[in-house]
């Protein structure tokens, strides 16, 4: 038998007890991806349900195409009458702008020959300058900026102020908004969305400033502070305290 020196075996590997050679190392287990998929399904049935939610209110307005822009400058307010909130007429909005155009669901006869101390008739109001709000019952800024409205109105004597409340509420309900908060100027209730289309209104608040005669000046979506509306009022009159 012949001996190996020790010393020639460096570097050399070592065999196994067994004797037998290992074989190829194993793969290494990649890592386990714990599913996430659980973690946000709640937090995407919230944001589905909102996204209805604004879905369902959004399609109650259709709008002709500016959305919530309103109307152009320069363009006639369309006609319109609606129930008063203090007339406690719980009814539909008439928008036929014609006779030939009038049906059952824009109203039977030409918005501008219904008239009624129960009525808000636009084609009247807008006689005389005219600052005409919308606002919706479900609006973090809506109401207030009525309120401000209401401050301050009672200074432009030659100008005429409304509001149209759309509210799919019963029309007593808007009436208790309406006398909780000390309006004074005409609310006119609508429930079907037909003027705030007509209009072009899509967000809440929305004031058109309208010229004596119709035409539209100024259209604003967003609250309004006390002071912008008087400046707006002003142009509107063409006054300046200056």
């Amino acid at each position: 038998m012949t001996w190996i020196p020790a010393s020639s075996c460096e570097g050399r590997p070592t065999l196994p007890e067994n004797g037998v050679p290992p074989g190829p190392a194993a793969s290494p287990r990649r890592p386990e991806i714990p599913n996430q998929g659980n973690r946000y399904v709640w937090l995407i049935a919230i944001l589905a349900f909102m996204g209805i939610g604004v879905l369902l209110f959004t399609t109650s307005l259709p709008n002709e195409g500016r959305g919530s822009q309103g109307k152009e400058p320069g363009r006639l307010v369309p006609d319109f009458a609606a129930p008063l909130v203090s007339g406690l007429i719980d009814a539909d909005a008439n928008v036929c702008q014609e006779k030939r155009t009038c049906n059952d669901q824009a109203g039977k006869t030409p918005a501008c020959e219904v008239k009624s101390p129960k009525i808000f008739n636009v084609c009247e109001a807008r006689k005389r300058p005219l600052v005409l709000s919308f606002v919706f019952d479900r609006g973090a800024d809506c109401n207030p900026q009525v309120d401000r409205v209401e401050r301050m109105k009672d200074d432009f004597p030659a100008v005429n102020f409304a509001v149209v409340f759309f509210s799919g509420d019963n029309i007593k309900d808007v009436a208790k908004i309406v006398n909780r908060r000390g309006w004074t100027m005409p609310v006119a209730h609508t429930k079907d969305g037909a003027v705030a289309n007509l209009y072009g209104v899509g967000g809440c608040p929305t004031t058109f400033f309208v010229r004596r005669g119709g035409r539209v000046q100024e259209t604003v979506l967003g609250p309004i502070s006390e002071e912008g509306l008087r400046a707006k009022v002003r142009r509107l009159t063409g006054y300046s305290p200056w």
